[in-house]
Parts: structure tokens; sequence; C-alpha cells
């Protein structure tokens, strides 16, 4: 008798746990504003300061990495290194193609050559020794002369603009650092493709400065300019710090109500988390009656 009471009991634990945690699933989310004394706090969430997919301007072969998963790089610190043999043999003919003058030099020697007989001819034909054919016949070798050396030019000006581009493609097969930060993770391996549709090749994350963001009630809005130190809780580090509140919504998102705030928080140190829950301190006095909220007590905004 006594089994069966503890059966059923534990039984009827089990299923209002379940009802429970039913109840917090099909929940709405709620932006919590919480008194504790004179401040009053809004919950929000740390991110990096920035992240960025770093991808490939080009395609190509993995060749190696030059920074591993959790590594600190500077911005512009080379993080992969792309297959580039076939593009330095490209380039050395673009160099060789730019610093071959041969062409030129003979255009513009048959050039001399041709105004010499030309010359020559004009003064004969001054004195009656030349015929107006071959004068004519030297005009015309004369000109094709001046254009087969404007095309030597043209072709090696070609040339120097293909090798400048090729040159400057070269620097595409080094994929760097965008900014100070953390590699996050790589999303290829080494020999792997990389090309249009999947050109991302690894995450950056920016930790020595983060961003937290807040819903702000609609009437703590007055409360609060862009540029204003104000005091943000990292809850699991225990810590508090000084943050700068470089964004406020223009308007309020119709659903919830509230301003979305951003606030940039030094961490040079490295001791806080991007992804912590974060409590913003607001020290204004009394809370608008609307709320009339007590210490300790919740005043909650669906979103």
């Amino acid at each position: 008798m006594f089994s069966e009471e503890v059966m059923f009991s534990t039984s009827l634990r089990i299923k209002l746990a379940g009802v429970i945690l039913l109840s917090l699933v099909a929940a709405p989310v709620f932006a919590q504003t919480a008194t504790y004394n004179d401040a009053y706090t809004i919950q929000g969430f740390s991110q990096p300061n920035r992240v960025s997919q770093v991808a490939s301007a080009t395609s190509g072969i993995i060749l190696s990495f030059n920074a591993s998963e959790g590594d600190r790089v500077r911005q512009g610190d080379c993080l992969v290194q792309l297959d580039h043999r076939i593009h330095d043999e490209k380039l050395e003919l673009a160099r060789v193609a730019k610093d071959s003058l041969g062409d030129l030099q003979s255009a513009e020697a048959e050039l001399t050559a041709k105004n010499a007989r030309l010359d020559r001819l004009i003064e004969l034909s001054s004195r009656n020794h030349a015929t107006a054919v071959e004068l004519m016949q030297a005009q015309e070798d004369s000109a094709i002369a001046r254009a087969n050396v404007q095309r030597a030019k043209d072709r090696l000006a070609q040339a120097t603009a293909d090798h400048a581009r090729l040159l400057a493609e070269s620097n595409q097969f080094w994929i760097n650092a965008p900014f100070d930060g953390v590699v996050v993770e790589f999303a290829k391996e080494v020999g792997e493709y990389v090309g249009p549709g999947e050109a991302v090749i690894c995450t950056v994350a920016e930790l020595d400065t983060l961003c937290v963001e807040f819903l702000l009630p609609r009437h703590y809005r007055d409360s609060f300019n862009v540029g204003d130190d104000v005091d943000v809780v990292f809850t699991v580090a225990n810590e508090t710090v000084r943050g700068t509140i470089q964004f406020i919504s223009p308007f309020p998102n119709g659903e919830t109500n509230t301003f979305k705030v951003k606030t940039r928080v030094d961490n040079s140190s490295g001791l806080l988390n991007a992804g912590e829950r974060c409590q913003l301190r607001v020290n204004s006095g009394s809370p608008p009656k609307s709320d009339s909220p007590s210490n300790l007590q919740l005043s909650q905004h669906r979103l």
C-alpha cells in the first residue's frame, strides 16, 4: 500500500513537472525590467562587436592555413593561402611581355628609314629627279611605318596593364583578417575548392569590444541618449562595467513596444564573454507610475 502511494506521488510529480516545462516552452518571451532599491535593470545579451565571414575574392584550391581556430589575429594578418603557382607563371609571362621592347625598337627603326627615304625623294623631286609615283609611294611607306610604331606602343601598353592586373590579383590568393579579432572557425579544409557560391573560408569575431543589446521599454526611452555612459552587469561573471550607448532605434518595435539599444563595452582584458546575459542598470529616480514596480517586482513587456 505504501509502495503504491509512493509510486502515485512520484508519477504525479513527473506529470506536474512536464506541465510546467511545457508551459515554459509555450510561453511568450518577455523583455523584463526589475527594481532593486533605487536601481532598475533591463535584461539583454552580449555579443561580439563585429563578426565577419571571411570570403575569397577569387576561386582556387586552399594551399595552407596560417592560423588556427581560437588564435588572436591582427588586421591584415594572412589567414589562408590559396594555390597561386599557375598564377605566378602567368605573372612571369606578363612581366616578360611588358619588358620586351624589340617590336617597338624595330618599328621605330623602320620609321626612321622610311622618313629618311621620303626626305631624299622630296629633295630629288624638287629638282625633277624623282617621279610623282615614287614620292607618293614613299609617303605611304612613311605613314605605314608610323602606324606600326603606334601599334607596337599599344601592345606594350596592353602588356604593362596585363602585368599590373595580374600583380594586383596576386593579393587575392592571400586571405587576410579584416580586423583585430579571434578566429572562430574554418569552413574549409586544405585542398578544398573555393569559388562562387562557396567562397566563405572562415569566421573572425572582434572580442576586444563587446556589443550588448537591450530592448528598452518605451517609458524608459527618455532616460537614455546616444553617447551616455551606463552600468552594464555581466551576470555570469558578476562584473559591473561601464559601457557607452552607441545606438538607439529611432522608433519602437510595433509588437514589443520597445526600443533596441546597442551599448559598447571595452573587453581588452578578455575577462568578459560574448553570449552572456547582461543587465542595464537605470539610476534615474522613480519608475513611471504606469508600472509602479516595487522592490524585486518584475515589469514584463511582451515580445
